[in-house]
């Protein structure tokens, strides 16, 4: 049995990314837990704004009915600002990372790369607190996988998720030819798709506009690039500061 973690800046993060292969390792018998930096409470709630506490609890629940959908038990948080990661001490971070790391012990972690699959800054923060926090730790079997967007996004998905803010201008930053892709099977695509549709506040005007086999056929391949391995590791916590 392997340890999958997933470490997210937001509740749907996960799914949009790597609902398939979260599923995938369940039905296999993996132990998958997701790590959350915010619980989402800056975002919008049916594309109308609402206050933070209220819009962060909804957000809590459904990210729980959604891992709940692709048989994830174990979630955490770490109750970050939503919108102002970048704004965090950054050895902090890397610290309550790091920690996180050790306590879970996992084999492999999915995360964002560089680009943050959506260009969001908070994304992109967290990138690279996880490349840090990875290099600091001792465990240089473990994988690290970057969730990147598929090629065929470019003429299938991206127009259209834009024409609701999806992507940050500049993004995505999509797969190329060494990249890694998984086909989902018809089990794991049905999964995904409802388990997004868990996180209502968010896709619920997607799902509308759009229907559901659109998100079937966009969401039924995951593709990852392999990031940083904990092998080529700073010695400490001050080392890995950035200049």
């Amino acid at each position: 049995m392997r340890t999958i973690l997933g470490i997210w800046a937001h509740p749907d993060d996960e799914v949009f990314t790597s609902g398939g292969l979260m599923a995938d390792a369940v039905r296999r018998g993996d132990r998958v837990v997701c790590l959350h930096l915010t619980r989402g409470e800056a975002g919008l709630y049916h594309r109308q704004v609402w206050p933070a506490r209220d819009l962060g609890a909804v957000r809590t629940a459904e990210l729980e009915a959604s891992l709940a959908r692709l048989g994830v038990t174990e979630q955490r948080f770490l109750d970050l600002p939503d919108g102002g990661l970048c704004l965090v001490a950054w050895d902090e971070v890397v610290a309550r990372l790091h920690d996180e790391l050790v306590d879970v012990d996992p084999d492999v972690i999915v995360t964002f790369g560089s680009d943050g699959f959506t260009g969001h800054p908070d994304h992109r923060a967290l990138s690279s607190w996880v490349s840090t926090a990875v290099r600091l730790w001792e465990k240089p079997s473990a994988r690290v996988l970057q969730a990147v967007v598929p090629r065929a996004w470019e003429r299938t998905a991206v127009h259209r998720l834009n024409e609701f803010d999806f992507f940050w201008p500049g993004y995505p930053d999509f797969a190329g030819p060494a990249d890694a892709g998984i086909r989902l099977d018809d089990e794991l695509v049905e999964a995904k798709v409802d388990a997004v549709k868990a996180h209502a506040s968010q896709m619920d005007c997607l799902f509308e506009a759009y229907g559901d086999d659109f998100f079937r056929s966009i969401l039924s391949t995951e593709v990852y690039r392999t990031g940083v391995r904990p092998a080529f590791r700073s010695r400490t916590l001050q080392d890995a500061r950035r200049p």
